[in-house]
């Protein structure tokens, strides 16, 4: 019988991935797996693996697990499927309408919408509202 997710443990998981790397949870025993995608495609080509460092090998190995047995494993969205952007776009709308609103929305137009919305964010005092926000976003996330 497989373990419960700990919830909390994969929506930290989903919060900090790197790019260049895929993240499965194995359906067993709840651990977040990751690979990057050059040891992933090595995995899928049966590229030979005599070049590659120790922590290569290891994670060459659970590559090949997750390829031979991909019942096992849940693929976790990445970082472009969860969309913090998105997130941003509905925290705007989820607000009242008024000046914080009206601020958020014009940061988060054009070029550096990320940097400009998080300095909106900080100077209107709503740094704790966004962070719950986001948190809840990626907890309906993980739920799916």
């Amino acid at each position: 019988m497989p373990k419960p997710v700990n919830l909390e443990m994969l929506i930290g998981e989903m919060e900090s991935q790197f790019e260049g790397y895929h993240y499965f949870l194995h359906r067993e025993t709840m651990e977040v797996v990751m690979v990057s995608t050059e040891i992933l495609s090595h995995a899928e080509e049966e590229e030979p693996i005599d070049e590659l460092e120790d922590w290569e090998q290891i994670e060459y190995a659970q590559a090949l697990d997750i390829l031979e047995h991909p019942s096992h494993y849940l693929d976790l969205p990445d970082r472009e499927e969860i969309s913090e952007y998105r997130m941003m776009e509905h925290f705007c709308y989820y607000l009242d309408p008024g000046h914080e609103k009206e601020r958020l929305t014009s940061a988060i137009q054009g070029r550096g919408a990320f940097r400009k919305f998080k300095d909106q964010v900080d100077q209107l005092g709503l740094r704790e509202k966004w962070f719950a926000f986001r948190r809840e976003c990626y907890r309906e996330v993980a739920k799916d």
